[in-house]
């Protein structure tokens, strides 16, 4: 054994040898015992082998795992049928169930001849299903190009739109266009374009009486006028139908279906006379553009029940296009800008003083150059002498400012302030207009400076409808009718609809009413005579002009000039009030911008309204002065 080396690793390779080499003790050991035993061993392993191919065995876990799948199926069954059946068919079938509302139709405006003033068309919406037109875009809209008004070019891009099953394609388009295009496309058995009820307000008239009607925004809601203030019965309520569909989104014909009709709009008669309309917005129009005024309006009235027969404006708009107009000419002035009215006031205080007793017409009045009022000096717009000698009358006839302010100082300031109020001023007059302003009306503990102030039209604000409102409930026998447009309502059935009712009411006595209409006609009898008469031909009438400093942001600029005049004199059946605000070119009174204006939409609104002439058209002057 070589030195160093571990005896393990020397033995190996004999033991080695031994074995390989002893191939007869081998084949002996096989025929011996042990060998026997090792033999027997393996058998018995084998034996508790399970053979993994055992085709039996197989079959017995396939079995096992079918019978478990069915038993699960068969429970989802019996739980869908059995228990849940009820749930699941309301929610299969509506997921089926389309519904589309059914829009009711806007209710007519009419004046109260009849004519139409705003309509409804009707017309719908054009939609399509991309899924469906998507897959034909071209042979779509190669047929419905022509009905829309569009170009292929325009209706490509949105025909095979994605990830969406609706798509509009045009906007009110008149029924029967939509009618004509859908039986086109049913001859090419195209399906996939749709319809929505989209009305089309139009307003026949056009500019005639725009800012009283108003006006409706692309989805039909008003905006402006009657279309806004009577929103919601005009509008009607909306119905809806239920149909059960098809996949593809199209009706069943024998399906389930339910229908909710639509409501629709209340048709409402205004009081405006589309012809006298016609014939004071042209006047007004022309009187704003000779004396380059801001604005005008002009309001004519049914003294007897209250009824506005004309309210036009300039400028105005027109009802089809408003877009077209600047927004501040959209508002109705008469109605929603205050003022300062001027001396048209001298007659509601005049109208105080007689009825609380504190003159009466032949009531003398001395009246200086000039008459102190706190710091400030209060003067007539015409010079006089420092002793100029007016009664009553005189100083209405004249518009006197100091007379007035004198007069007016005979009653307490709170029992002035009380009658105004009477008359209407500082409240809404309730007129079925959107945005009526209240005005301005000092309280009752005002300033003695306030109270001359107000005497005479300064220092309170009214709007168109107050003052003619007042005015002619002073004319009325004393009784004051509220202000209506609206004559009269029906259903979609032709039914009448119950209107509120404002009841009349008395703010003056009939012996005040009479005093009040001849200190009008003193105006009249002493106007100039010629071109700028306010005279009318043929009836006796009465008036008073207004000319007042125009307030603004910065102080007094300019002039609202303005008249009111009515007819005839013993029994006054209508009044007219001009007003125009700061004209830029000519004299700025009232007598010479707004009374032209008066004279001839009154010449042609007292015939046409079956007014008698009057016997004696000019009457004797009674005296002013003493």
């Amino acid at each position: 054994m070589a030195p160093g080396r571990p005896l393990r690793e020397s033995a190996k390779p004999a033991a080695a040898r031994h074995r390989r080499g002893d191939s007869q003790t081998d084949r002996r050991l096989r025929d011996g015992g042990k060998a026997r035993t090792s033999t027997a061993a393996r058998r018995r392993r084998r034996i508790r082998r399970v053979p993994l191919a055992d085709g039996t065995h197989r079959l017995h876990v396939v079995l096992i795992m079918l019978a478990v799948a069915m038993s699960l199926c068969a429970g989802r069954l019996l739980q869908l049928q059995g228990f849940d059946s009820s749930a699941y068919a309301a929610e299969s079938a509506a997921a089926l169930t389309q519904r589309m509302p059914l829009l009711p139709s806007r209710g007519d405006i009419t004046d109260r001849n009849g004519t139409v003033l705003a309509a409804t068309e009707p017309a719908v919406a054009v939609t399509a299903d991309p899924s469906l037109t998507g897959k034909q875009p071209g042979a779509f809209a190669v047929v419905i190009a022509p009905y829309l008004g569009m170009t292929v070019e325009e209706l490509l891009p949105l025909l095979p739109k994605r990830d969406t099953h609706f798509v509009y394609l045009k906007k009110q388009v008149p029924a029967m266009t939509y009618t004509r295009m859908a039986a086109a496309l049913a001859e090419q058995n195209l399906y996939g374009v749709f319809r929505e009820s989209d009305p089309i307000r139009t307003y026949p008239s056009g500019s005639l009486a725009g800012p009283i009607v108003g006006f409706v925004d692309g989805d039909g809601t008003g905006k402006a006028g009657l279309e806004s203030s009577l929103q919601s019965q005009l509008a009607g309520v909306e119905g809806q139908e239920e149909y059960e569909s098809a996949p593809n989104g199209s009706k069943i014909p024998l399906g389930d279906s339910k229908i909710t009709p639509a409501q629709n709009g209340y048709d409402y008669q205004l009081t405006l006379d589309s012809e006298l309309q016609w014939v004071a917005q042209r006047r007004v129009a022309q009187q704003v553009k000779k004396a380059k005024a801001d604005f005008g309006f002009a309001i004519t009235m049914n003294i007897k029940t209250g009824e506005i027969l004309a309210l036009a404006q300039a400028p105005t708009y027109d009802s089809n296009d408003p877009k077209s107009s600047l927004k501040k000419h959209r508002n109705l002035q008469a109605v929603t800008a205050p003022y300062e009215p001027g001396s048209v006031q001298k007659i509601l205080t005049s109208a105080a003083l007689l009825e609380s007793g504190h003159a009466g017409e032949g009531t003398r009045v001395s009246i200086p150059n000039r008459l102190p009022s706190g710091p400030y000096l209060i003067k007539d717009h015409f010079e006089h002498s420092d002793d100029y000698r007016l009664n009553m009358r005189g100083v209405i006839a004249k518009s006197s400012n100091i007379g007035t302010a004198m007069l007016a100082r005979q009653m307490p300031i709170d029992q002035l302030h009380d009658y105004l109020a009477k008359f209407g001023l500082g409240e809404k007059t309730g007129i079925e207009l959107p945005g009526e302003s209240l005005g301005t009306l000092p309280d009752a503990d005002m300033e003695p400076m306030t109270r001359d102030r107000v005497a005479f039209g300064q220092g309170l604000a009214v709007t168109g409808i107050q003052e003619v409102s007042a005015i002619a409930g002073l004319l009325n026998g004393g009784v004051y009718n509220p202000p209506t447009i609206i004559k009269s309502a029906t259903d979609s059935d032709g039914k009448q609809v119950a209107l509120p009712v404002r009841e009349p009411r008395r703010i003056v006595s009939t012996t005040t009413s009479a005093h009040i209409r001849d200190l009008m006609r003193a105006v009249v009898d002493n106007s100039s005579t010629g071109k700028y008469s306010l005279r009318l031909d043929g009836y006796t009438s009465g008036g008073k002009t207004g000319t007042a400093q125009r307030g603004t942001a910065t102080g007094y600029k300019g002039y609202i000039t303005s008249y009111v005049g009515f007819a005839p004199l013993k029994d006054p059946q209508i009044i007219t009030y001009v007003v125009v605000n700061n004209p830029k070119k000519g004299d700025p009174t009232g007598t010479q911008v707004a009374a032209p204006v008066f004279r001839d939409i009154m010449q042609y609104a007292l015939p046409r309204y079956s007014v008698a002439p009057s016997k004696k058209a000019v009457l004797k002057p009674k005296p002013i002065s003493w």
